[in-house]
């Protein structure tokens, strides 16, 4: 047994142990004093009997503390502690159940470092078997959890890769469930809801406000009831939502993080107008919808104890519907009398309006008949085609027109509004003082069309013109 010093061919110094029939290299680097003093050390312990060559095994880290510890440092102190960036209170309240139900108690005690691919899948197989979580969307959530872990334990290098990442691009491709169209029966018709304000009116004549705003606005729960009377300005008939009150705890950003200004309709103004403050300017702290001693109204309370009574005695014992259920309501019924999509992305602050036509587009009214012969019926092919054919043959006769279309004043052109873009009388300033070969040659034909296309009467094409021009003679 010994420890030799060795140099590659690199410059570099190796230790090399001898030991028990066994040998190990260690590479120290171009110091050869530092190597050779390191290979004495070895070699001291190597004479006194406790060197081994077996390599030193790191404590565990189970998966229930490192969960526990990952929810309380990276989800609840931000939360306490007001930083930027924070997950909303309900978001956090969501990961401590699926921690303390579906994944502490699965793993339990199992080191994070050796969570791959197979305990991904055992947990997965765990779920379909015994249908805890029983839907995809929550195992879905789950795995989303146990991915958020890993990622947090890969940045501590307890792990070089993430395994539920892994997982999921090995598996087959299948649709989301995150983007799901709202179905019928989440969205009230127009007599359903008269009926269910009706009811809010006579039976909860104090929370009746609350109800007409969320079913005229289609403003979110907890950012009706985080609403105040610094934030409303009934002269002008607008709103503005800035914070939420998420899950009936703490003062939050909108869901989106964004502040939007919504506007009220007349009855909602009349009805506001009457429980106004008296005093001005309102208490900074004061809401517009509070509770009988004027605090803070907790979700839980109006949708158990006010809104179910509600829904129950105007719509039967049978019905399940909830107060975000007047947001799909409004939404749904916008969007079935044509109501413009960007106004109602603005109102009901969607991100974007493709998640606002996901979620709502079935509702729009289509035509989706009539249009079985519009081939057949256009025979001659699109006008462009002939026209780009008859430049080819050196022709530039002017088509036929019908005789509806012989007076421009009669008929309006087909293409509705001329873009104020194309009404060019003479070159644009770009193509003027440009320092490019466009400025003193010659500019395409199309181009010249356009900025004599203010002088075409309207459904005519221009053909007077030669396909290539001076710019300077145009500018003339």
């Amino acid at each position: 047994m010994a420890a030799k010093v060795r140099r590659d061919d690199k410059g570099v110094y190796w230790v090399v142990v001898h030991h028990d029939g066994r040998r190990r290299k260690k590479r120290v680097g171009r110091d050869k004093r530092l190597t050779e003093e390191i290979a004495r050390k070895i070699q001291a312990r190597l004479v006194l009997g406790d060197f081994t060559m077996e390599t030193e095994q790191k404590a565990p880290v189970p998966f229930r503390r490192f969960a526990q510890d990952w929810l309380r440092r990276e989800v609840e102190l931000p939360i306490e502690r007001g930083l930027e960036g924070h997950h909303a209170p309900g978001t956090a309240r969501v990961y401590r159940l699926q921690v303390e139900i579906h994944l502490a108690p699965h793993f339990k005690d199992v080191d994070v470092r050796s969570i791959g691919l197979a305990e991904v899948q055992r947990f997965y197989d765990h779920c379909i078997d015994t249908g805890r979580p029983r839907s995809a969307k929550s195992i879905d959530m789950a795995l989303n959890v146990l991915r958020l872990i890993l990622s947090h334990a890969r940045g501590q290098g307890l792990v070089e890769t993430n395994a539920v990442q892994a997982w999921k691009s090995g598996r087959p491709r299948r649709r989301s469930s995150s983007s799901v169209a709202v179905a019928p029966e989440k969205v009230l018709s127009a007599e359903e809801l008269a009926s269910v304000l009706r009811v809010g009116e006579a039976d909860f004549p104090h929370f009746y406000p609350l109800v007409l705003f969320l079913a005229d606005t289609g403003a979110r729960l907890g950012e009706a009831l985080a609403l105040r009377w610094i934030d409303v300005d009934l002269e002008a008939g607008t709103a503005r939502i800035a914070r939420s009150f998420s899950s009936g705890r703490a003062l939050c950003p909108t869901k989106t993080g964004r502040e939007r200004v919504v506007e009220l309709s007349s009855r909602l103004c009349s009805v506001l107008f009457d429980r106004q403050p008296t005093v001005f300017p309102p208490p900074e702290t004061a809401t517009v919808f509070p509770n009988f001693s004027g605090g803070m109204l907790i979700p839980e309370y109006v949708r158990n104890k006010v809104f179910s009574k509600i829904v129950r005695k105007a719509l039967g014992e049978g019905r399940r519907f909830s107060p975000h259920g007047l947001r799909h309501t409004w939404a749904s019924l916008h969007m079935a009398r044509g109501t413009p999509l960007k106004w109602i992305q603005e109102q009901g602050g969607w991100t974007t309006a493709k998640v606002l036509l996901d979620t709502y587009g079935h509702f729009m009214p289509t035509e989706s008949r009539g249009f079985a012969d519009a081939l057949a019926a256009a025979s001659d092919g699109p006008p462009a085609a002939l026209a780009a054919a008859g430049r080819r043959a050196g022709s530039y006769a002017e088509p036929e027109l019908p005789e509806t279309s012989k007076d421009p004043s009669a008929t309006p052109s087909a293409t509705g509004p001329r873009s104020p873009i194309m009404h060019f009388t003479e070159p644009p300033p770009f193509f003027r003082n440009s320092e490019t070969s466009t400025r003193m040659g010659s500019t395409p034909q199309s181009r010249i069309w356009s900025w004599s296309r203010l002088e075409t009467p309207a459904g005519r094409i221009r053909r007077d013109m030669p396909p290539w021009v001076s710019v300077k003679e145009l500018a003339a």
